[in-house]
């Protein structure tokens, strides 16, 4: 192991994966779930692939995946714990704690302490509150509203609101008219006048 890695992991050490476990979520790697009925709430700590010797960077990634929401869009159900690139919605602990997104540094000679309590207190103060609140298909509609596909519309549709369905393809349609076909059968199926 390299000795940013090593570093990285010290870091989660320090108070990152205890942490989590208050909160229910069982390690595997870097990588943290906890279900939530059928559904899962993820955690990711992700190295940048530039790292090198003793200095380096890393994020967190977070994500929620529904399965209800998942299925309705004709993915492929996941069995077992989901990747958080699988996720339904999905955000960077930087940019809920700074606006943007954020790496945090380690170099020689870093204080892995100073460090560890800044990553968890954004992920206390910002990530585990965006976690809890997206356990809300609500809120998980809201967050795919700019992104029309079919897993918005699925979302939206999902939490109850069949018009903001038809309007979320019909953008997709004006986005993507190559996939009209597709956005049209899934409307069909799912009772959607277009």
């Amino acid at each position: 192991m390299s000795d940013i890695a090593h570093s990285i992991d010290e870091v989660i050490k320090l108070g990152f994966a205890d942490l989590l476990k208050a909160h229910g979520f069982r390690k595997s790697g870097r990588n943290w779930h906890r279900a939530d009925g059928e559904n899962w709430l993820i955690v990711n700590v992700q190295a940048s692939s530039g790292n090198f010797g003793e200095s380096g960077k890393f994020t967190v990634n977070l994500g929620i995946y529904f399965a209800a929401v998942a299925s309705l869009a004709g993915q492929t159900p996941i069995s077992g714990k989901p990747r958080e690139m699988d996720s339904t919605v999905r955000e960077r602990l930087g940019t809920l704690a700074y606006g943007r997104d954020h790496w945090w540094t380690i170099e020689a000679g870093s204080n892995l302490n100073l460090v560890s309590d800044d990553l968890v207190e954004k992920m206390r103060s910002f990530g585990m509150p965006w976690l809890e609140s997206h356990r809300d298909l609500s809120h998980v509609a809201v967050a795919l509203r700019d992104s029309p596909s079919v897993l918005s519309a699925s979302a939206v549709l999902l939490a109850g609101d069949k018009e903001e369905a038809t309007r979320r393809l019909r953008v997709a349609i004006e986005g993507r008219p190559a996939a009209k076909a597709h956005f049209t059968a899934w409307a069909i199926k799912n009772g959607i006048a277009l």
